[in-house]
């Protein structure tokens, strides 16, 4: 019975992309998750695994169709954004995929029972900033940030490798670089991402169904340094289950360690 109560569903925003193709992935294969419940804007047929269950919703009616679908859902998981795409957009276009979408999800898990999330936003995010892209995506954190989840884990990657929107070649000359700038900035692999996504959310997931849930809402930030213990050595080479499949929009390219609890970067405002 105590094996039960350790197990739990997630929903994911982003599922047929880089970064979130891997995460539903991970979500199969991992023994404590028994559902996978997999947001996308059409029917596409990727997600071959009985324990994955895909819902098509129209994304500008995207709370009001998510939240009925969150119901008894215990983790969200949103690997969603435009990315470099951003360059080529209106302002109001990358604001509503970065901003308002991502919010509308977490708003909809949050009303589902969700108590635990995960949100990939960038490296340099800051809702200040004087550069479009980078101050977009500190507003998009401030957003999630506002829903109140019992636990929320941002995850701020800089360059994603192995992803179908980062040349290959960088996968080679990014981490000869890393000696010369500050750790958050350093490459990571789309691989490495979900799996920290994963596993972080699974640690904050369990301390709760232990009784341990934090006294007020924790939010945390994962730059690079706090990833990378998550990271499984081999697992940013293994071939295929990359991604389920192609979406329009250019999703930011995006294992286990010891338990780090309710440990937070930055607390909500309150």
């Amino acid at each position: 019975m105590a094996e039960a109560k350790a197990r739990y569903s997630a929903i994911v925003l982003g599922a047929t992309g880089n970064v979130g193709g891997r995460i539903v992935q991970l979500l199969i294969r991992s023994p404590l998750c028994r559902k996978v419940v997999a947001v996308t804007r059409r029917q596409t047929g990727a997600f071959a695994d009985p324990k994955v269950f895909e819902v098509v919703v129209n994304m500008d009616r995207l709370e009001e169709e998510v939240t009925p679908q969150a119901q008894g859902v215990d983790v969200a998981l949103a690997a969603f954004g435009v990315g470099k795409g951003s360059a080529k957009m209106a302002e109001e276009e990358v604001r509503k995929i970065e901003i308002a979408w991502p919010q509308a999800f977490c708003r909809a898990a949050k009303a589902g029972g969700v108590r635990v999330c995960g949100v990939m936003t960038a490296a340099g995010a800051d809702p200040e900033a004087g550069v479009k892209y980078p101050k977009i995506i500190g507003e998009k954190e401030r957003a999630v940030e506002s829903v109140g989840f019992d636990f929320l884990g941002v995850y701020r990657p800089a360059v994603i490798l192995g992803n179908s929107n980062t040349p290959g070649v960088l996968g080679y000359v990014m981490p000869l670089l890393h000696w010369a700038m500050p750790s958050k900035y350093h490459s990571i692999h789309k691989n490495d991402l979900a799996r920290a996504m994963v596993a972080q959310s699974e640690q904050a997931f369990l301390a709760i169904a232990q009784g341990n849930a934090p006294e007020e809402a924790t939010v945390k930030i994962l730059e690079f340094k706090e990833m990378e213990p998550f990271f499984v050595k081999g697992e940013s080479d293994e071939p295929g289950a990359e991604q389920a499949c192609e979406d329009r929009f250019h999703l930011q390219p995006s294992g286990c360690a010891p338990a780090t609890g309710f440990r937070s970067t930055r607390r909500k405002r309150s």
